[in-house]
């Protein structure tokens, strides 16, 4: 599988990409950019947090448990990418700095990047932004003080289009060595009629949204998914649709969607999503993957159910 992306200001085009490879293994094995650090490597503690940019707009997310072929079309901004060119420091590094937010400093990486991102938003709620990084010696209260420090800096400008140029790419290089046997099936469909028609072909395939789940299986359990289906570029999966009497929510919409559209209508529903995962795992988290695996921690159903809803399900074209 080939995948071209924007790291750090620099377009970057790999072939042969493992389906399995997480962004943090070959940031740090294949790139050196080794200021991303793996803590727990489930997304629980934010150490490995990298901001993701595309049209749906700028969010931190785990490369512990984001595969390669995710990251396909969108600019990735590490810790590394956050100062200018020209080594002036970004505000939340610059008052992490003033107060005092960093003591061992292997948690600081992943704070700085989710910081970044929430001042590129223009979030201000860090209580609930920062809640998924995780500190063990520092304290969250001078943290919390440097985030708000550098509410009213401006944004830096070389992180105010993160957006994959068009025109030619400069390569990369394979993702990593070719074992030489045959590849499992992957597949990258963009629309649903696609999906469904893979799909049937191939019904032991893995399908992969977000990955917070599927990722697990990989770097804890290491289980070999087999053929893999890649959900994140199928735009008719995402999105609420209002049709007056009811809602229509796509499978792919993340818990991230769901929590800013129906928190204001519903504020107990809002409350709930807000203590699902993080917000990392909240802006990757779909919720037909949290119907689908049947986790004992897949909170959605039951609220799903108080609320009446009715699953649409496919095969083919039926």
């Amino acid at each position: 599988m080939d995948i071209t992306f924007l790291l750090n200001g620099e377009v970057v085009s790999l072939t042969g990409v493992s389906p399995t490879m997480t962004l943090l293994d070959w940031l740090r094995e294949t790139r050196h950019l080794t200021g991303t650090k793996e803590g727990c490597n489930e997304g629980d503690c934010g150490a490995c947090s990298v901001m993701i940019s595309d049209d749906q707009g700028h969010r931190a997310l785990n490369g512990c448990i984001l595969f390669l072929p995710q990251i396909n079309g969108k600019s990735v901004t590490t810790v590394e990418g956050l100062a200018a060119p020209d080594g002036s420091l970004h505000p939340v590094q610059q008052t992490m700095i003033d107060h005092h937010g960093s003591q061992c400093g292997f948690c600081t990486p992943g704070f700085a990047v989710t910081m970044a991102t929430d001042h590129l938003n223009g979030a201000t709620d860090h209580d609930t932004q920062l809640a998924g990084n995780l500190c063990r010696c520092t304290g969250y209260a001078p943290i919390i003080r440097a985030a708000k420090a550098a509410e009213a800096a401006p944004v830096p400008a070389h992180l105010r289009n993160l957006k994959l140029p068009d025109g030619p790419k400069s390569s990369g290089g394979p993702a990593q060595p070719d074992g030489g046997g045959q590849p499992p099936a992957t597949s990258r469909p963009t629309t649903t009629d696609e999906l469904a028609h893979w799909y049937a072909d191939h019904p032991d395939a893995t399908l992969i949204a977000g990955a917070t789940d599927v990722g697990l299986w990989v770097t804890k359990q290491f289980r070999d998914l087999g053929p893999v289906v890649f959900l994140n570029q199928i735009p008719d999966l995402r999105g609420i649709t209002d049709g007056g009497d009811h809602w229509r929510i796509g499978a792919a919409t993340t818990l991230a969607t769901l929590t800013a559209h129906f928190a204001p209508l519903y504020p107990s529903l809002g409350a709930m999503l807000r203590r699902y995962g993080s917000a990392q795992v909240r802006n990757a988290a779909t919720i037909g993957g949290n119907i689908a695996n049947g986790s004992p921690i897949g909170d959605g159903p039951p609220a799903l159910i108080a609320m009446g809803a009715t699953l649409h399900l496919r095969h083919g074209d039926t």
